[in-house]
């Protein structure tokens, strides 16, 4: 998920830390934006853990953009802690392990961070001291959810979900055990029409392109596919979602496996973090300057001039053949129609991404190429 948000004037200032880990499925992203090496890559920051893991690809550049600076920051240590340690002291420091001397272990990083990087830090230190990876604003109330979760179902059903070993248990566990009035109450209270329209949202001027007629619906048709059709035991998502933490040190992104440890710290640099409104930066860039664009799902933050702004910038600054994947979170949003003859849909591969998808939340997926 994105932190972009914008107005008409563009896009307001953030300073908080949203996200602390990345909740679009990098496996989608890696499959849609087909990457090579030497690429150029554009990316919205977010967690960071998506961009990070496509250095294992040997790109040339990614400048990864976000409007909200603390995000950067995030960026900024991550960075830092891939140059400087090595793999067992980034694991313990990023919160993979217990470990008890991460300020310390800080304060070894801080000559590689930016001014503005390491005052933030010096300003939220308890965030360093818990371990990064699953203490944002986003990921803390992630872990509420769960807890709630646990307690409605029952932590031994809980524990029990991740223990089944295949895609049909799943489906007879969710349709035997799992799918009851409770676990329905749970998409009625957090995605009715008053509570959504509190947030400036209204479900019936909404399409969505799974058939529901309501969010409450669109979510709970989202989640009971992630816990019937997607293999669990591979699904790090489904274990923060319900543990709020991963569920074994195999079940986890490819950027902190240890195997990649090596390729991505060699290609570490290669990572510029950008705080700007990405359609206006995107505006200041050459032509033809990137192969692929991980947009998250900004998009639905923007009106509809700033959504064909962004796209006829993605369009300019895409080379022939660029590839680019964008999201929907909770309001459908679309390539503008006068720019679909160039930037096309790939209508197979997004379906085949979507079913795919092992982050339940987002509504569509969608990959895209540029055909100039």
């Amino acid at each position: 998920m994105g932190s972009d948000s914008s107005t008409a004037q563009g896009q307001v200032q953030l300073s908080k830390l949203i996200f602390t880990h990345n909740w679009e499925d990098p496996a989608i992203d890696e499959k849609a934006l087909n990457f090579k090496k030497g690429n150029v890559v554009f990316a919205i920051t977010s967690g960071g853990c998506n961009t990070l893991g496509f250095l294992r690809f040997d790109p040339s550049k990614i400048y990864c953009l976000d409007i909200n600076a603390a995000q950067n920051h995030l960026m900024e240590l991550k960075k830092a802690a891939f140059k400087e340690l090595d793999y067992s002291t980034m694991a313990g420091f990023f919160g993979l392990k217990k470990i008890a001397n991460r300020h310390s272990i800080f304060m070894s990083l801080k000559n590689n961070l930016s001014a503005d990087a390491l005052n933030f830090w010096n300003s939220n230190n308890r965030i360093i001291e818990r371990g990064v990876i699953m203490n944002g604003r986003y990921e803390k109330f992630i872990k509420v959810a769960g807890a709630f979760i646990r307690m409605l179902q029952g932590r031994k059903k809980v524990n029990d979900l991740f223990k089944l070993q295949s895609v049909e248990e799943q489906v007879k566990f969710f349709n035997e055990k799992w799918d009851n009035k409770r676990w329905r109450w749970i998409f009625n209270i957090a995605f009715n029409k008053k509570r959504l329209a509190k947030k400036g949202l209204v479900s019936n001027y909404f399409h969505f392109d799974d058939g529901s007629s309501s969010f409450s619906e669109s979510f709970y048709k989202r989640a009971s596919h992630m816990m019937k059709d997607i293999p669990l035991k591979s699904n790090y998502f489904t274990a923060l979602y319900y543990l709020g933490h991963y569920l074994d040190d195999q079940a986890i992104p490819e950027y902190l496996k240890p195997e990649n440890f090596e390729l991505i710290k060699k290609n570490i640099e290669k990572v510029t973090p950008v705080t700007a409104d990405c359609k206006y930066w995107l505006e200041q860039q050459p032509d033809n300057t990137f192969d692929a664009f991980a947009l998250s799902n900004i998009c639905e933050l923007m009106d509809e001039n700033d959504t064909y702004k962004l796209f006829d910038e993605v369009l300019r600054t895409g080379k022939p053949g660029a590839k680019i994947i964008f999201r929907n979170l909770m309001i459908p949003r679309e390539v503008p129609e006068i720019l679909r003859a160039k930037i096309v849909k790939s209508e197979e591969l997004s379906i085949e991404l979507q079913k795919s998808d092992r982050s339940f939340v987002y509504g569509k997926v969608a990959a895209y190429s540029i055909c100039k």
